[in-house]
């Protein structure tokens, strides 16, 4: 089943840009830097705003489903971060709508389950692909099985990671239906060389493609699944985990903003 047509040429009847600016929409409309963080955990903001001297550049986004706030770090006005909202409808939402208003760079940062015999729980996962086994993809694009990051970015997030956390560079998959995740299937994506699944990322990184943004992923494993039916069952975390998520999101800021250690770097994230 095909659900985008290459022969239609027609307007879409909601645009994004349209609905930040109709009675639906409209709140406090402003500009948006040109990168913006998009957090797929609920950790995201509030350790954001825990830690770091923040400013809020909208206290609710005009999307069409949820109105995530959209906030920056004081100093730092070429990065915004926000909230992607859980499950591909809500997360492009989000895309969509602050690339109305003015993002032209998203960095999701995100969490997986891990399937793959290399990967455990607390890995950071860099996809070099992921498998769009979700339906929104599917809506912008007439042909799509793996969409990969832009190139440049993804080589500058990894190395980035790689430096900072057990990662593991390899294909994931999204899905829209976790409890429908079965052995046979989860073996199926493993021989496609996928190693973990989430629910945002690809659709995140087709519709970025879309509107040729550059995007880039990062994953952290917060459960290993069991590998066959004999195994013992699924767990989430470990003990360890809410340590090494904060670490993780920390580190996530960190790369955003172009800084180590607290200091001013090069810029990590450069144009």
């Amino acid at each position: 089943m095909r659900w985008a047509f290459s022969e239609d040429n027609t307007p879409a009847v909601i645009t994004a840009e349209k609905h930040v600016r109709s009675s639906h929409g409209r709140r406090d409309i402003r500009e948006l830097p040109e990168t913006c963080v998009v957090f797929e955990l609920g950790i995201g903001l509030r350790f954001l705003k825990e830690n770091f001297d923040t400013v809020t550049l909208c206290d609710r986004l005009p999307c069409f489903l949820d109105n995530p706030e959209c906030i920056a770090v004081k100093g730092h006005p070429d990065v915004c971060f926000t909230k992607g909202g859980y499950g591909c409808l809500a997360a492009v939402d989000t895309l969509e709508t602050v690339r109305a208003l003015g993002v032209k760079r998203i960095l999701v940062i995100g969490m997986c389950g891990g399937f793959g015999k290399e990967i455990q729980v607390g890995d950071v996962v860099v996809p070099e692909s992921i498998l769009c086994e979700e339906g929104t993809s599917h809506h912008y694009f007439e042909t799509v099985e793996f969409v990969r990051p832009e190139e440049a970015f993804f080589n500058q997030v990894r190395e980035y990671f790689q430096g900072k956390f057990h990662t593991v560079v390899n294909s994931t998959v999204t899905t829209d239906s976790f409890y429908r995740q079965t052995f046979a299937k989860e073996a199926y994506w493993r021989e496609k060389g996928c190693v973990g699944v989430d629910m945002e990322a690809s659709a995140l990184l087709s519709v970025s493609r879309y509107y040729s943004m550059p995007a880039a992923a990062v994953l952290l494993c917060s459960d290993k699944h069991p590998l066959s039916e004999s195994e013992s069952g699924w767990n989430w975390g470990n003990e360890d985990f809410n340590r090494v998520r904060e670490e993780y999101v920390r580190a996530a800021i960190m790369f955003a903003l172009g800084i180590e250690c607290g200091e001013k770097g090069e810029g990590v994230l450069t144009k």
